[in-house]
């Protein structure tokens, strides 16, 4: 059993408990917490929970009515205030991200910014605020500065780990391979249990710098990490088939089926068996690849640089 939630009642000692292993319709939910204007935590707490077992249509109704119906009269409410509108936030910056529509993605993204700009008013240096919404800056592609700004002030209070990959990610884009790499290696020595996507992250910027074999360690560590990382895969196969060799690039396409069973909509993978097929004279499968990519790419904005 994972738990329960107490609601408590107005005006009474009684409160309702809910299971977590079996939560009620959203709705019900919903109710409840207004009737008894349950304190704005319980409303954020059972939000993420609707969202942790994938109802996140309940986890963005819970979130939004939590803006106006919700108790306050406790200390220090703001920060149950920063955190509901920064997750809420971040929740639109993620569909976002994924969404193709360009209209769509537009709309997601001004929901985002309202959300991040109301937030502003209550607690405007609260660190988490300023990492989500640095995150959000490079998701959209033209605030760069800013984002790197927000980076700077946080690392100007801690050696923050999502901070210095956040500062990798714009060294890289401003082809300083060198910079990104030294950021990488500083959230690796900070945290050596670092996710796959550091290591990955090195690769990339070894193969920049001309360091090959370096690159090929980075993400077959990477790999050793997370077995599933795409971007790995990529890697080593990208390593492999600019050897070319006969058993390379075997190898190379070997790990590009690879990727493309665990992600068969990535147009970086779509792209490289497209390459490979067109070098075969294999055009039938060339361009189902490349228009399955450019189907995948087209209205996107700025991915992340891992």
């Amino acid at each position: 059993m994972s738990g329960s939630i107490e609601i408590p009642l107005r005006d009474t000692d009684e409160v309702i408990e809910l299971d977590l292993d079996q939560l009620p319709e959203g709705e019900e939910v919903l109710s409840i917490l207004r009737q008894e204007v349950a304190p704005l935590h319980l409303w954020v707490t059972l939000a993420l929970e609707y969202y942790k077992q994938g109802y996140v249509e309940d986890f963005v109704k819970i979130l939004d009515a939590s803006r106006t119906d919700a108790g306050l009269d406790y200390p220090n409410f703001e920060k149950d205030q920063m955190r509901a509108l920064d997750t809420l936030a971040a929740y639109y910056v993620q569909k976002a991200h994924k969404e193709k529509n360009k209209d769509k993605k537009r709309d997601l993204f001004t929901q985002a910014t309202l959300l991040y700009t109301t937030a502003d008013k209550i607690i405007m240096y609260d660190q988490n605020h300023l990492l989500g919404r640095a995150y959000f800056c490079l998701l959209e592609g033209d605030k760069m500065d800013q984002a790197d700004a927000q980076f700077n002030f946080v690392l100007g209070q801690a050696n923050n780990i999502p901070s210095l990959l956040g500062k990798a990610c714009i060294a890289f884009n401003k082809k300083d391979y060198r910079g990104a790499l030294a950021y990488y290696k500083k959230a690796l020595r900070t945290n050596p249990s670092c996710p796959a996507s550091v290591r990955l992250g090195m690769g990339h910027c070894f193969v920049k710098l001309q360091k090959i074999e370096r690159a090929r360690l980075a993400f077959e560590r990477a790999l050793q990490l997370d077995p599933s990382c795409v971007g790995a895969l990529v890697g080593l196969a990208i390593l492999e088939l600019n050897t070319k060799t006969q058993d390379s690039i075997k190898n190379g396409v070997q790990l590009l089926s690879k990727a493309y069973t665990i992600d068969s909509a990535n147009p970086m993978v779509l792209n490289h068996l497209a390459n490979h097929f067109f070098y075969k004279k294999d055009y039938q499968k060339v361009q189902h690849l490349a228009l399955h990519a450019f189907h995948n790419t087209e209205n996107e904005g700025m991915r992340n640089i891992q």
